[in-house]
């Protein structure tokens, strides 16, 4: 179902900002939106950290185990048998999660929980630079690490044989949450699957295909002439250094390596709302210093390492001379990618991106990385988890209008128990239904909201006295 607005300002969830694009405005205001939420509500998360035992392999318990870092908040547990379980994605968990879904557990008096993701933050069973260990990051892994900690915190912290869970996460998470689902039906009364990513797209050209859509023409036809420019540049010697330096972007980045990290920059404008920011900044195009233009918005939006990022290098990835950068690229997520899920953004002909971007450059980046072997098998993944229409119940589907990666979500409702909620508007993008309401938020964003809490009270048994304290639910 859809909900249409005209309203233009719908802020992300500072957890759905990959970490290489932390240093810039967009995750910069949402972290500030965030905390003076936090201030005017008299609320903050709880930053004590809890270490838990971790298999490193469920499959094999004889390799012993790990520490896994995490986080409650039982600041409005009541005792009763409400608790949520939000899943951390692919990047540090540093307190206990903030955001509509915290204020939604706090509302009916649940217990939160949350368990940083192995291979990120300070979870490490091993240090990234051991390539064999990296084989037990599996999303069948991860499943098991958030079972195993469910029943664990259950059985200690909450001390009930009944408890009436709930999953929350957003992209990679959100896929997650409804994985969980899949994998314990009965377990998890509910699961919240903001922009979940269910379905692993391996040639994903229709990424930059949505991107096209609702970017204005003259926008988008501005863009693409800086990559041109930059392709031309990348291939006369004469320029390409000078061309280089003006987005501060490393000598040993290939023209391929170049052309993803353009389009990323570009991309994330229109999937985390920045969409009109991006255009004002880029119409009318310099005709003397596009480059600089250029980058000037992109680290304006994303921080000034972000044109440099071991993200988009093959040479960073592969050589472990520059492992000091990978934690902060995301390097776990790549392997991730490289081994299961793909979500291979592609160029074509009248795409944004470059054509040089194709699953060919991503194969052979992936290999030299990480061996020579390395393959994700998107039909095999999909074919156990269901792609884009996994086999769950009580799972509610959330996207965003202008969001790209809805594309390899649940695009429309797969029954009563899975339902599909689209906020339509412009600028309305990914996870936003997980963050904290503000007063600019779009009505469709409110809407879609209102829905999540209808939904959830109705799979979690909620009482209609506690169902109407909804509404008050604080903004700012």
């Amino acid at each position: 179902m859809a909900l249409v607005c005209a309203m233009t300002l719908a802020v992300p969830h500072p957890d759905s900002v990959p970490m290489r694009a932390r240093s810039g405005k967009v995750y910069k205001e949402a972290v500030m939106a965030q905390r003076a939420q936090q201030a005017a509500s008299n609320w903050q998360p709880n930053t004590t950290v809890n270490w838990f035992q971790q298999p490193i392999s469920h499959a094999d318990p004889s390799l012993g185990t790990f520490a896994q870092r995490w986080f409650m908040d039982l600041s409005a547990y009541s005792g009763n048998n409400y608790a949520m379980l939000y899943i951390n994605g692919e990047g540090p968990a540093s307190e206990s999660p903030d955001g509509f879904m915290r204020m939604y557990a706090q509302n009916i008096s649940a217990a939160i929980f949350t368990l940083e993701h192995r291979f990120y933050g300070e979870s490490m069973p091993a240090q990234l630079t051991n390539r064999s260990a990296l084989q037990y990051l599996t999303v069948e892994n991860v499943l098991e690490d958030l079972d195993t900690f469910r029943a664990f915190v259950q059985s200690t912290v909450l001390k009930k044989d009944n408890v009436s869970w709930f999953i929350v996460g957003g992209s990679y998470s959100g896929a997650l949450s409804a994985w969980m689902k899949v994998k314990y039906p009965t377990t998890y009364k509910a699961a919240w699957s903001s922009s979940g990513v269910v379905n692993a797209r391996f040639d994903y050209y229709a990424f930059d295909g949505h991107i096209m859509s609702v970017l204005p023409h003259v926008c988008a036809k501005a863009i693409r002439s800086v990559f041109d420019q930059v392709s031309a540049a990348y291939d006369d010697p004469t320029q390409r250094a000078a061309m280089m330096a003006k987005f501060g972007t490393p000598s040993y980045f290939t023209k391929a390596d170049m052309a993803w990290m353009l389009a990323d920059g570009s991309a994330m404008a229109v999937q985390y709302g920045s969409k009109n920011y991006l255009c004002d900044n880029i119409v009318p195009l310099s005709t003397t210093d596009p480059f600089t233009q250029y980058s000037t918005i992109i680290k304006a939006l994303w921080g000034e390492t972000f044109t440099s990022s071991c993200y988009y290098s093959t040479a960073c990835l592969s050589n472990a001379s520059y492992s000091s950068q990978w934690a902060a690229a995301g390097y776990s997520w790549v392997y991730q990618c490289c081994t299961q899920l793909a979500y291979w953004q592609t160029g074509y002909p009248g795409s944004l991106r470059l054509q040089a971007i194709t699953t060919d450059y991503y194969i052979d980046q992936c290999r030299q990385s990480f061996g020579a072997t390395t393959f994700p098998d998107t039909y095999a993944f999909n074919t156990k988890w269901g792609g884009a229409t996994p086999n769950a119940e009580n799972v509610i589907a959330l996207q965003g209008s202008d969001d790209p990666w809805q594309t390899a979500g649940v695009q429309q409702s797969l029954g009563p128990l899975y339902p599909e909620v689209l906020a339509q508007c412009n600028q309305c993008g990914h996870c936003g239904d997980l963050m904290n309401p503000l007063e600019s938020d779009p009505p469709s964003l409110v809407s879609q909201r209102e829905q999540i809490v209808a939904y959830m009270n109705e799979w979690l048994g909620v009482s209609s006295s506690v169902s109407s304290q909804s509404k008050k639910m604080r903004i700012i």
